[in-house]
């Protein structure tokens, strides 16, 4: 699925993203919040809101895999944001997340996640940093 960001934005993810919507909380500036991601992919996910947090802010996230019961925390960056368009209801205000840092269980939990539903091809996105 392409995610679209913004009029004339080119897609570079190279990742692959399923569609799902599962809510995530995060933690950004000490505060605590919530709200649904409207896909999940092992290299970010997009969560949909109306105050999205500014490019580049670091985001501690957790989330729970629907058909495992697992909950996975993780950070993340805001590497973008969709703000709100009057009458442009196909984009979906909020921000796209690059995951930073995984456990390597939780990254083979989330891999397990997307091969499941969207098949076995899966590759990782340039910089992106593991965790043990």
């Amino acid at each position: 699925m392409v995610q679209k960001k913004a009029v004339g934005i080119k897609d570079n993810r190279q990742t692959v993203r399923v569609p799902i919507q599962l809510l995530v909380d995060y933690r950004a500036d000490g505060h605590y919040l919530f709200d649904f991601c409207r896909d999940l992919g092992t290299g970010g996910v997009f969560i949909e809101t109306e105050t999205p947090q500014a490019p580049g802010s670091t985001l501690e996230l957790t989330f729970t895999i629907p058909d495992s019961k697992e909950t996975l925390k993780a950070k993340g960056t805001v590497l973008w944001v969709q703000a709100k368009i009057q009458n442009r209801s196909d984009l979906q205000p909020g921000m796209g997340i690059q995951f930073a840092e995984f456990t390597a269980e939780q990254r083979q939990i989330l891999e397990d996640f997307i091969r499941r539903h969207h098949g076995p091809k899966l590759k990782d996105e340039p910089g992106q940093q593991h965790s043990a």
